[in-house]
């Protein structure tokens, strides 16, 4: 078993994002306790869902440090934009993602979300941004141009043969950006 003392994992998908996460809130919190991770993200799709399980997993835990719960939400856009994980910095920020999520179901039909880019843009304020650009890091230069504020540029492993190659692109459109570079896992199940 290996420890990562400060590590945080941002980018966890549980299953209260239907037919993509596997594992429940609380096994992704149980596992970063046991793993000694400082903080968790749990970031459901177009949903604040899953953070009600995890934050009743983590009370329930040794008393000790567990990992420090970071509520958040992973925006699915419809207009081609890359998955955006949004965190937000205070209340106000939260209601303001809870306000974004609210209109985006609004918009659709029962269990779907529409949002777009501009909407975001719309309801950032004190939203802390990382953007998960696909197979193409290119994808996620509109969203990282647009965003004024503190916003990032995840990287992770693809393991198709074309992840140095691909991390490569990526540390350059962070640099051209001014976006920071941020390692996730993108992580849907816990073990």
């Amino acid at each position: 078993m290996t420890f990562m003392s400060g590590y945080a994992e941002l980018a966890v998908t549980t299953n209260y994002s239907f037919l993509r996460g596997a594992s429940h809130p609380g096994q992704f919190v149980e596992e970063a306790n046991k793993l000694g991770y400082a903080a968790i993200g749990i970031a459901d799709r177009n949903s604040l869902a899953g953070i009600v399980r995890a934050y009743d997993a983590g009370q329930k835990l040794k008393p000790g440090t567990p990992p420090r719960l970071l509520v958040g939400a992973r925006l699915v856009f419809r207009d081609g934009t890359p998955d955006i994980l949004a965190y937000p910095q205070d209340r106000a920020a939260y209601g303001r993602l809870c306000q974004l999520l609210s209109l985006g179901k609004s918009r659709a039909p029962k269990g779907e979300c529409f949002l777009d880019l501009a909407d975001l843009m719309a309801y950032r304020e004190g939203l802390l941004a990382i953007v998960m650009p696909a197979a193409n890091p290119e994808s996620a230069r509109t969203a990282l141009m647009q965003f004024h504020g503190p916003v990032w540029l995840a990287a992770s492993m693809l393991y198709d043969g074309e992840d140095r190659r691909r991390l490569r692109e990526l540390q350059k459109l962070a640099q051209e950006t001014g976006a920071r570079l941020i390692a996730v896992n993108d992580a849907l199940y816990h073990s």
